[in-house]
């Protein structure tokens, strides 16, 4: 029988019991062995004690067994072995409940690392919490997007980025909330999904996140190419004809002042008149001609021809090449690259228009009351990817003047035509990289660009 040897324990300190006390009445009655009498009254009591010991601790190591079932092995064997001693019938059950326990146990750790390695795989960012605002769990790529180390509690998220568990907690079910953040001093996008459900008694909230800046870049780049494109075709439609008979307006007013006054019947000074509006027409065509020439080359952008470059040589040329600018304030000019052996994925003729373009900025925005400085600097970044930045200390950007520096046409330069940012973002995306631009009134403006290491 399963509980054989429990039984036999207990019946055997029953009888040992009414054994005792069987004796201590025997004796108490006759009258005449007080010390036997004594003795047999604590042996009583000592058995009884004994008895409760005995059941308690079957039931402390049964409890205990009941515990541990699922553990690690070196932690049920002792327990198992002392109940086998007493409920030996209880071992192949006990040995099969804990072998499934255990298969349980592994199942579910297996389960937990796959999770764990498959969200860690998306390129996507995956963040769950609680209602007391514990993380229960967040991936490679949410660190990364929201440049944290760690997640364990969304106050910290609060401390980076004020008020955002307060949206977070707000987000719909099922539908696609777009939430700007502020990530080192630069305003990013985030399309935000979330879901919520129980888990167990706790109350989660699931929230897939990705950075949109580069599909908003990519869209606005697309429609701004689509005017530029009808803009295009319009004006040179347009200004074409103008400057064609502007030229022969010119042409013939100068068979006039040639000595043709006979043919024409105009004054001399009414031809030079004629003759200079009709040369101011066709140069400012030709200007606006040449203006939306240079639009096309939005348009008209080849596909880089990536090849891994050496950033040390590479930016050792811009400095040489970017040393001095024609009418410019005496500035200086330094280049950096650690470690010096790093490499970029990149068409070195495409990049070097962008950072040749960055420093004249850069040098155009000094003034004459400091000595300019312009770094330029790349390094490998833990994502794999190479930072190149440019950095200055110039007047600065205005905060609102900043977020327009990359839209065509855009320009605070009398003379400039809004387009070397914008080809220098173009560029970029097409290496597959981004372009990110900060500036303090002031103080300096700091551009970063990455791209694929090489």
């Amino acid at each position: 029988m399963a509980f054989n040897s429990y039984y036999l324990n207990i019946l055997v300190r029953i009888l040992l019991i009414s054994a005792t006390n069987f004796g201590f009445f025997y004796f108490l009655l006759k009258g005449d062995r007080f010390f036997t009498v004594l003795f047999l009254g604590i042996l009583f009591i000592a058995q009884v004690i004994w008895l409760f010991h005995y059941v308690n601790s079957v039931n402390r190591t049964l409890a205990r067994f009941l515990l541990t079932l699922g553990e690690e092995e070196t932690m049920v064997k002792p327990l198992q072995q002392q109940v086998e001693k007493t409920f030996r019938g209880l071992q192949h059950s006990f040995d099969r409940l804990n072998r499934e326990l255990g298969r349980m146990r592994l199942e579910n750790e297996y389960a937990s690392v796959l999770i764990q390695h498959t969200v860690n795989q998306l390129g996507s960012g995956i963040m769950a919490w609680n209602d007391k605002g514990e993380v229960e769990l967040v991936n490679r790529a949410g660190l990364k997007l929201l440049a944290l180390n760690q997640l364990d509690n969304m106050r910290q998220m609060d401390e980076e980025y004020p008020g955002i568990r307060t949206r977070l907690e707000g987000l719909a079910e099922g539908r696609r909330t777009i939430i700007t953040l502020v990530r080192s001093g630069v305003k990013v996008p985030f399309v935000f999904w979330a879901s919520g459900f129980l888990l167990g008694d706790k109350k989660v909230k699931l929230a897939s996140f990705q950075s949109i800046d580069r599909e908003l870049e990519e869209h606005e780049m697309v429609s701004w190419e689509k005017l530029i494109r009808v803009l295009s075709h319009e004006v040179s439609n347009s200004v074409t004809p103008i400057t064609t008979l502007g030229a022969n307006i010119k042409k013939r007013m100068g068979s006039v002042l040639a000595g043709h006054k006979e043919k024409y019947e105009l004054e001399a000074g009414m031809a030079r008149d004629i003759q200079r509006s009709a040369d101011l027409i066709e140069q400012r065509g030709l200007r606006l001609i040449d203006f939306v020439a240079q639009y096309k080359t939005l348009m008209r952008m080849p596909e880089p021809r990536l090849k891994p470059v050496g950033l040390k040589a590479f930016l050792s040329d811009i400095c040489s090449l970017c040393s001095h600018f024609e009418s410019a304030p005496d500035y200086r000019i330094s280049c950096n690259v650690s470690p010096s052996g790093l490499t970029a994925e990149m068409d070195r003729k495409m990049m070097e228009q962008v950072l040749i373009n960055l420093v004249r900025n850069a040098v155009e925005a000094f003034g004459e009351d400091r000595e300019g400085r312009i770094q330029v600097f790349a390094s490998q970044e833990s994502d794999d990817s190479v930072l190149i930045r440019v950095s200055d200390n110039g007047g600065g950007i205005p905060s609102e003047i900043l977020d327009q520096v990359f839209i065509p046409f855009f320009t605070t330069k009398e003379k400039g035509s809004g387009i070397g940012l914008s080809l220098s973002r173009r560029i970029i995306n097409l290496h597959g990289g981004s372009i990110q631009m900060t500036s303090e009134p002031g103080k300096g403006t700091v551009v970063n660009i990455k791209v694929p290491s090489g």
